[in-house]
């Protein structure tokens, strides 16, 4: 609760602050230049879908990964202890 009042207070003490006035940001030429001009998305999109991997490969590749992983799940179910280490342990207590 502390950190927090001293937080807010920090922060309004910022936001009293009179922000400098910066001379020569923008030159005389970038204040007057026009924008620049605004490029169509059309072709962007294309060479988007000209790049995109195909569908089937992508399948494959899940399908792949989802057994590898179902292997190695089957792989960590198996039991840790021999049926005699079991035994020794048991014994143990």
């Amino acid at each position: 609760m502390r950190r927090l009042a001293i937080f807010s207070a920090m922060a309004m003490l910022a936001a009293c602050a009179e922000l400098p006035d910066v001379p020569g940001a923008a030159s005389p030429e970038a204040a007057a230049a026009d924008y620049p001009a605004l490029a169509p998305l059309t072709p962007l999109a294309r060479e988007t879908v000209e790049n995109a991997v195909q569908e089937d490969e992508t399948a494959d590749q899940l399908e792949a990964r989802a057994n590898g992983l179902r292997a190695r799940a089957a792989q960590l179910r198996k039991p840790v202890l021999t049926d005699a280490e079991r035994a020794r342990l048991a014994a143990a207590e």
